[in-house]
């Protein structure tokens, strides 16, 4: 019995949210769900796009110790920055990614900052330093890992990658 693209394609994210939140409790204070809407969004489909954001959006409010809205924020410019880098690059391309994996490193800083200041909680700046760091590193090869086991397991042409 074989399964159509869009079984393969639900059962493909559902498998990669459960690893990403294995990953996230290996490396706490990592988001693992970036490269998932990374490709998401080069796939162009938006009702995709929308289901996977509020399913992290819904994870990350939920498990975090931060004010409600810095997922919200994040994620908001990870698709602001797609559709931005969308009017100057070749957004399937490694280049691309890291790229924006270095730009959502500084937006993540950013956001950790505010929100660490606004609720007065004690975190050290190496810390959070170490963290904004192993995460732009860790975008650009689990976003290269999601693409090549997508494309084998799910294997349809109209993903826009």
């Amino acid at each position: 019995m074989t399964l159509s693209p869009a079984y393969r394609s639900v059962l493909w994210w559902a498998v990669y949210l459960c690893l990403a939140l294995w990953v996230q409790k290996i490396l706490p204070g990592i988001d693992a769900f970036t490269p998932a809407l990374i490709l998401a969004c080069q796939e162009k489909h938006p009702w995709q796009l929308l289901w996977l954001m509020l399913i992290c959006l819904l994870i990350q409010e939920g498990t975090g110790n931060l004010a409600f809205g810095g997922g919200i924020l994040y994620y908001g410019a990870l698709v602001a920055m797609f559709r931005i880098g969308q009017l100057f690059f070749v957004t399937s391309g490694l280049f691309f990614v890291l790229l924006l994996s270095l730009g959502l490193g500084l937006v993540r800083a950013g956001i950790l900052l505010t929100f660490i200041s606004l609720q007065s909680l004690a975190v050290p700046p190496l810390r959070l330093a170490e963290e904004t760091l192993v995460q732009v590193l860790l975008i650009p090869p689990l976003w290269g890992a999601a693409l090549l086991t997508r494309r084998w397991f799910v294997r349809h042409e109209d993903d826009g990658i």
